[in-house]
């Protein structure tokens, strides 16, 4: 019986919700019951994706009540973007606390302010897979936003741009549909209905463009419009970047043939 740890950010929703409908449909799923879980159970329930809940405190019993290949994902809040130091801690105590239950832990973040470079490294001692999300070439993601490009040199590729000196400002669809908290936790307005003061710090920072970046996933219908929004709202130049859910999926389905081959070998 595989166990497989998915520790992630929110933002990833509609990646781990595509994993589930398309690309694994035969894994377990449950899901750690937090405040952070109600935005993934609609898009799940939408897709009649079948899943169970469970807290942290009932998880071991919850484990061992089943043969199939086991997916725990446990969400973690938008706010921990914001403060790297806070992130670090919370990713890596949800892993001291579990982590000894699992066969491998899979972690839906980036660098995020480079706190996260060394978690590899930092929980070898656990004995098994302990991976962070990587591209092809072995580069751990920057962030969420380069998650969403095919590999991270695509993605530093459009951070530079045909337009030099232009900032570009990147939206993917779960981005867009939290752009206005994500800019209060960024610090660019005190309120997220202030965007006056966003666009004077857009301005400021030299921001001339919105990123549309379009990974293929409808999970959030209003993409399109809050794009189209945004861009009003900021004067903004709309650029439209082809995204990908390769490194999503090519993370996960890696570390399960993984932990599934050495269960098998036990």
């Amino acid at each position: 019986m595989p166990l497989l740890y998915l520790i992630s950010c929110r933002m990833f929703e509609d990646e781990l919700v595509h994993i589930f409908e398309e690309k694994d449909k035969s894994a377990c799923l449950i899901l750690i019951d937090n405040e952070n879980v109600e935005g993934i159970e609609k898009k799940l329930n939408e897709v009649s994706v079948k899943y169970q809940k469970t807290s942290v405190e009932d998880l071991p019993s919850k484990l061992c009540s089943t043969n199939d290949f086991v997916v725990v994902l446990n969400l973690l809040e938008f706010a921990l973007d914001a403060n790297p130091p806070l992130l670090k801690e919370k990713v890596y105590r949800a892993i001291e606390e579990k982590g000894e239950l699992f066969d491998g832990i899979l972690v839906f973040y980036g660098l995020c302010g480079n706190v996260l470079g060394s978690l590899e490294k930092d929980f070898a001692y656990l004995g098994i897979p302990v991976r962070i999300l990587k591209d092809a070439h072995g580069n751990i993601v920057d962030d969420c936003i380069c998650a969403a490009f095919e590999n991270r040199s695509t993605y530093v590729e459009a951070v530079i741009g045909d337009k030099r000196g232009e900032g570009t400002y990147f939206l993917t669809p779960m981005q867009a549909a939290n752009w206005r908290e994500m800019l209060v936790l960024a610090k660019l307005a005190p309120n997220p209905e202030d965007t006056e003061m966003m666009k004077m710090v857009f301005d400021y920072s030299g921001y001339k463009n919105v990123g549309k970046v379009d990974t293929g996933l409808c999970y959030e219908k209003e993409f399109g419009n809050i794009v189209d929004e945004f861009a009003s709202l900021f004067g903004f130049e709309q650029i439209l970047y082809n995204g990908s859910t390769k490194i999503a999926e090519e993370c996960y389905h890696s570390i399960k043939k993984d932990i599934t081959m050495l269960n098998d070998l036990e």
